[in-house]
């Protein structure tokens, strides 16, 4: 059992890190990082969501909105395949707490990866 373990973990650094021992930049995340600049630069602030389904909305989630200017986004269950929706977040978390502080942290769904 150990063996196995230790076996995958080995296997896992070694994915992680390439032939001269540098950690490899996962290009999907750093290019979710840049597509969230750009939008946020356009004034277009959202948050992704992968939902189930069905996209759901949450009471009250309309007030959020406004309040912060910002729209939540959807995906259903269906997540195009290069976007990482925590690193797109993450950016546009970082945005909402230098631009209204941290209380927004406090009234946003609960549903939101990454940030």
């Amino acid at each position: 059992m150990k063996t196995s373990i230790i076996s995958i973990l080995l296997l896992y650094v070694f994915f992680l890190t390439n032939v001269e021992g540098r950690t490899i930049v996962d290009t999907k995340c750093e290019n979710s990082k840049m597509k969230a600049k750009v939008d946020l630069k356009k004034g277009k602030v959202n948050f992704l969501i992968l939902g189930g389904i069905v996209s759901t909305r949450v009471k009250g989630q309309e007030v959020f909105e406004q309040k912060y200017k910002l729209k939540y986004f959807d995906f259903g269950c269906m997540v195009p395949n290069d976007i990482c929706i925590e690193d797109y977040n993450a950016t546009v978390a970082k945005y909402l707490d230098q631009t209204f502080g941290k209380q927004w942290r406090k009234e946003v769904r609960k549903d939101v990866k990454g940030i």
